[in-house]
């Protein structure tokens, strides 16, 4: 996936009530959500690709983990978030991407979600281009609906042929999703109905959008449960920033960091192409401390692979800082 993707950030009131996430969120708490600022656009995209769709098959094994726990989703990417969110059943999704192309695929999701009221007049919107009608109601600058336009001409096919795939692979899997679960698909959609979506471009490693999303959190009184970062920390250094950044997300007792692994344990790769690890908030937070090393390789070499699910692993290791003086 992309470097640095962003997060979807999908987040859990602390005094929650049954049916929460139906309910509209009130114009200032929204509002505090929109004045998070972007962090500007890379310089360079991670191999000069647009990342508009995942390239990872089987999210169905983090199903059984995040099943329920509300609160905030942190994920990247674009239809894996729903995907997760369908099990999850977060309050509010954030989604933000340091590439702009990825940020303007979800404004064209929300406006299928919001328009369509089941998981077949979903895939057809995108499949008739309803999708383009709909865009002439939204109020948009001539510049961005012409923007938005030419990224679903580039877009369409390719989320069409990941939907179609994501549908079948799953059934197969025995797992449902929002493409083929009307009650997935409904608590999704009524995310953005009650306007519990917000789409940023950030960067995980920048001083911006992330910082203020978990202050934005924290000041709010909102715990992240579910932290999803693909494989994107394999494409930079865990820098102090990037440290700083997943600090700064409030956590509980309850939370997990879900990632990707890609050329690791490939004979257990359900997809032929990544492991799916979870890693408890502890040993993320641990290894986020100043003094640790807290590379991608590094991480990732402490998991534990599961014995009943292929391709399924979890870290709980919890690294000690270095101490002073010792390399």
């Amino acid at each position: 996936m992309t470097p640095r993707l962003c997060l979807v950030v999908a987040c859990f009131l602390e005094i929650p009530t049954a049916g929460f996430a139906q309910t509209p969120l009130p114009p200032e708490t929204a509002q505090k959500f929109l004045s998070i600022e972007f962090d500007p656009p890379p310089k360079k995209l991670a191999a000069d690709a647009h990342f508009v769709v995942s390239d990872e098959k089987a999210h169905y094994l983090f199903k059984s983990t995040i099943t329920g726990l509300g609160g905030c989703m942190v994920g990247v990417g674009t239809d894996q978030n729903y995907i997760m969110a369908g099990w999850a059943r977060p309050d509010i999704l954030i989604i933000a991407d340091f590439d702009q192309m990825v940020v303007d695929v979800h404004k064209l999701y929300r406006i299928a979600f919001q328009h369509t009221q089941s998981p077949t007049d979903f895939i057809k919107a995108w499949r008739d281009q309803s999708i383009l009608e709909w865009l002439e109601n939204e109020t948009l600058s001539p510049d961005e609906e012409k923007r938005l336009r030419k990224v679903f001409s580039m877009s369409k096919n390719l989320i069409l042929d990941r939907l179609f795939e994501v549908r079948k692979t799953y059934r197969k899997a025995k797992t449902r999703t929002f493409l083929d679960d009307q009650q997935q698909f409904d608590y999704v959609r009524n995310l953005f109905l009650t306007n519990r979506v917000f789409v940023f471009r950030g960067d995980l490693t920048g001083t911006k959008t992330y910082r203020q999303i978990g202050d934005t959190l924290r000041n709010l009184g909102f715990t992240v449960r579910v932290l999803y970062l693909s494989n994107a920390e394999k494409y930079f250094d865990c820098s102090e920033n990037y440290k700083k950044n997943m600090r700064g997300l409030p956590f509980d007792e309850k939370s997990v960091v879900l990632r990707t692994a890609g050329g690791w344990d490939m004979e257990v790769a359900p997809d032929g192409l990544y492991t799916y690890l979870v890693q408890t908030a502890p040993s993320f937070l641990a290894f986020m401390q100043d003094g640790v090393e807290c590379s991608f390789k590094t991480i990732v070499s402490r998991r534990r692979l599961d014995k009943k699910q292929k391709g399924l692993g979890f870290i709980d290791f919890i690294p000690a800082p270095k101490r002073k003086g010792k390399q």
